[in-house]
């Protein structure tokens, strides 16, 4: 009977059999893994973070030192909405604003509140679009980073790092914190994944909204030149620190400039307006994170192990500053890797809040944006399955953990 209703076992039905297969079943490395996959990965962990998030907003007691607040909210969505939320839904509702010695809007970059403010018509509340915003950028950035990698690595390695994005310590910064985190990490790859298809003209545009997104976007403005310079040489021959030649670009690579549109515009709209393009720096220093040795030494953190070395707030120092200097020593692999530029890149993405912060505060989470770092870690676990097994869990534990407690409203980053 079998035979009887089965089809005839030509060649031609096998072949029709083996496509319609291969329409529903996407192989690693293929067009449909390369969106899929990323995706998957981000929902599934990002269904815990959410989770964690609400049980801490709406099961815990909350953190004596959150400022309570109005209006943030459903329950799902309340948990999201935390210290620096508000400076966002400050400037979408009233604009910037700078009071000499005071902490003042001016120190947060325009990328992200300029996207809420024009997707805020569509939510019932400025907090819930600058989560929706996050959200979306979050899944970009993983997609991003899975179309970037795959340029460099194998496609385990690339689908890896992907995970690595996902479950990171600190990414619930990617899954709907009202940051700019997540918009600036999915705009820096985006821009950089173009410049590595040579359409250099929508890699400068997409950099404009990666330069203007935090202080960050300086290096993001500098390494994607650098990078264009470094492919022109190596396409060359040239090696080495001849690799970084300007004299190789032509007005052909003009466009890739275009990306200083972004830090140009906003420290021309400081100037019009406040009447100094470098506004951000003082404002930054309202928060006691001004320059100078004593915040370059991180004397605050030796000072905390001092008096207080069991404190949560020491310990959590401890572990940014652990993470952003291991970061660090990731370095020269990142460079056997990905050359030069991409070196710099993650240098500067590293150091300048390391430079900034007088107790590694925030450091761990700006590691975010060191993509190239995770890419390396990626090769290192899928080299090492037995420390894959052990961290990428761990990892994600951590994760949920630092989740629930910022849905309480600890600040944590």
């Amino acid at each position: 009977m079998t035979d009887l209703l089965s089809p005839p076992a030509t060649d031609d039905a096998r072949r029709g059999v083996a496509r319609l297969r291969g329409a529903f079943r996407a192989v690693p490395g293929s067009p449909m893994a390369s969106w899929w996959a990323p995706l998957v990965v981000f929902v599934a962990v990002g269904v815990f973070v959410w989770v964690a998030v609400w049980f801490g907003n709406n099961h815990l007691e909350h953190d004596p030192w959150f400022p309570v607040r109005d209006g943030i909210g459903e329950a799902w969505f309340g948990g999201w909405a935390r210290w620096d939320a508000e400076w966002y839904r400050t400037i979408v509702r009233e604009g910037y604003v700078y009071f000499p010695n005071v902490q003042s809007s001016v120190a947060f970059w325009p990328t992200y509140p300029l996207v809420i403010a024009t997707f805020s018509w569509a939510f019932p509340s400025i907090y819930i679009t600058g989560t929706i915003v996050t959200v979306v950028s979050g899944a970009a950035a993983a997609l991003l980073l899975r179309r970037w990698a795959s340029i460099f690595t194998t496609p385990a390695v690339a689908i890896t790092a992907v995970v690595v994005l996902c479950v990171y310590p600190y990414s619930w910064y990617l899954y709907g914190t009202v940051y700019s985190d997540a918009l600036f990490v999915a705009t820096a790859i985006g821009a950089f994944v173009l410049v590595e298809r040579d359409r250099l003209f929508w890699a400068g545009v997409v950099g404009i909204l990666a330069t203007a997104g935090r202080p960050s976007g300086l290096i993001v403005a500098v390494v994607l030149v650098a990078r264009v310079i470094e492919r022109r040489n190596v396409a060359r021959g040239g090696r080495g620190w001849r690799a970084l030649d300007p004299r190789v670009l032509s007005r052909s690579d003009a466009p890739i400039f275009l990306s200083w549109l972004g830090v140009g515009g906003w420290m021309a709209f400081l100037f019009v307006r406040f009447g100094d393009p470098l506004l951000f720096v003082k404002a930054q220093s309202s928060w006691q994170q001004g320059a100078g040795p004593s915040t370059w030494l991180k004397f605050r953190v030796f000072q905390e192990l001092v008096d207080q070395p069991l404190e949560w707030s020491t310990i959590g120092h401890v572990v940014h500053g652990a993470v952003a200097i291991g970061a660090l020593f990731l370095l020269p692999r990142v460079w056997r890797r990905f050359g030069w530029a991409y070196t710099l890149y993650c240098a500067g993405i590293i150091a300048l809040p390391l430079l900034g912060t007088k107790d590694f505060q925030g450091s761990g989470r700006y590691v975010i944006g060191a993509f190239p770092v995770l890419v390396v870690v990626a090769e290192l676990l899928v080299d090492r399955p037995r420390w894959r097994a052990v961290l990428v869990p761990l990892s994600f534990l951590a994760l949920c953990g630092f989740s629930v407690a910022f849905g309480r409203g600890s600040y944590l980053a």
